[in-house]
């Protein structure tokens, strides 16, 4: 079962590479990954990391298996429902092959319409050679040797402004953008014959900062930008709305009152997501040994809000660790993230992240380089391979639908208290 795996998985990677038309996944660069990273969540809504994208092609030695979560997306961006329906269709498929052709015996007076087919058929392959030996030219990788890009950041605080310097002169084309993150929406365009481009980050976080040419990434780089101190917002596009200090910052916890939000919004008749965050203002701890406490409470729970969901984010280099809560009869709303996958509440059991917020709720999410492991009131919710043991925690967020509070905030490693507050 498991070799059959493997090749159906390869069947997969082959039609992927395919697809994409870089050539051999085995020499793709990191970039390359990243790249396809963006487009898979683009495709799916599905978040694979590309460190994950290169365990999976086997440039990274890795001795377990992908999980399902995984090979639905890889099955998906192809264009299959699933990963069952893209091996039964595989199935299916190969069978059809397998069927030998019955031997057709031409008559004399078919001559000269066969000879009419076979001349329309050259015709058109010539036609598609052509097309498809265009297209190839346009997809030639580009050498990220030939271009240059940096950042940085102006101040520290949010909203923040960035200062792109980039040079793109040897650019095939005018299809030059800055991309900000992962999201290839939050591209903007810039010229060919500039160095600079100034940018704004309304949340803050780990970016992944992008220069696309001719719609490949040829230069990416990290881009943190911290918060001084805690910041409170409340959702809204395209600019969030920005809590003053006391409006949310209590003298035992974190807490953006109800008074508050009206103010500035009518929670039981718009959207109401309420954040605080943290970032860059500890020393970055590694996932590999960590152990994060918190007691968290949602106290709105009107309107469409009656789900009252809520979400721990530990911010990473890479992708996020999402401790999700909400009451009982939503736990099928609900995604974990570890730095290595996404597990959804529609294909998972994750009923003990179901809970009473008319109570605090303690929870714990710890790691002991082996795997990463999720408890609500000292309950073991659910637990998740570590693989990507380098990556750092960098912030902290908590999200609330409605409104929430939040204290008791400790993140630590066995020897020390990295951060606490509250």
């Amino acid at each position: 079962m498991a070799a059959h795996r493997e090749t159906e998985l390869q069947k997969c990677l082959n039609k992927i590479e395919e697809k994409l038309a870089w050539g051999d996944g085995k020499k793709w660069s990191s970039a390359d990954f990243q790249q396809l990273s963006d487009l898979i969540h683009q495709h799916t809504k599905i978040l694979l990391s590309a460190s994950t994208l290169k365990r999976i092609w086997g440039r990274v030695k890795h001795d377990g298996k992908p999980a399902t979560s995984t090979l639905d997306a890889l099955a998906k961006f192809i264009g299959h429902e699933n990963w069952r329906a893209f091996v039964v269709y595989e199935n299916n498929h190969s069978k059809q092959e397998e069927v030998p052709p019955k031997k057709i015996i031409y008559k004399k007076n078919f001559l000269i319409w066969g000879l009419g087919i076979v001349a329309l058929s050259f015709l058109v392959f010539s036609f598609l050679y052509k097309t498809d030996k265009k297209n190839t030219i346009k997809t030639v990788p580009l050498a990220a040797k030939d271009f240059a890009f940096s950042s940085q950041p102006i101040v520290r605080n949010i909203p923040n402004s960035v200062v792109f310097t980039y040079d793109a002169s040897k650019a095939p084309d005018d299809s030059i953008f800055i991309q900000q993150n992962w999201d290839p929406r939050r591209r903007e365009k810039v010229l060919k014959e500039n160095k600079k481009h100034t940018s704004i980050y309304y949340e803050p976080g780990y970016y992944t900062a992008k220069l696309v040419v001719s719609n490949q990434v040829v230069s990416e780089h990290p881009l943190l930008i911290p918060t001084a101190g805690w910041l409170g917002t409340i959702d809204h596009s395209p600019v969030p709305i920005y809590l003053k200090q006391h409006e949310f910052i209590q003298k035992e916890e974190l807490n953006a009152s109800i008074s508050s939000i009206l103010s500035y919004i009518n929670p039981k008749t718009e959207q109401s997501i309420v954040k605080y965050f943290n970032v860059g203002n500890f020393e970055p701890l590694t996932v590999a040994d960590f152990s994060f406490t918190t007691d968290i409470k949602n106290n709105y729970a009107e309107g469409n809000k009656a789900c009252q969901l809520s979400q721990i984010m530990l911010i990473t280099d890479n992708m996020p660790i999402v401790i999700p809560l909400s009451v009982k009869g939503c736990v099928s709303a609900l995604n974990i993230m570890s730095v290595d996958q996404a597990i959804s509440g529609k294909n998972a059991d994750l009923s003990k992240f179901g809970v009473d917020f008319s109570n605090w709720v303690n929870v714990r999410c710890q790691s002991d380089g082996r795997k990463i492991q999720y408890y609500v009131d000292n309950d073991l919710a659910y637990e998740l391979p570590l693989i990507s043991k380098n990556t750092k925690i960098v912030g902290l967020a908590f999200i609330f639908n409605g409104s929430g509070a939040a204290k008791k905030i400790m993140l630590r490693n066995k020897n020390n208290i990295v951060f606490q507050d509250f």
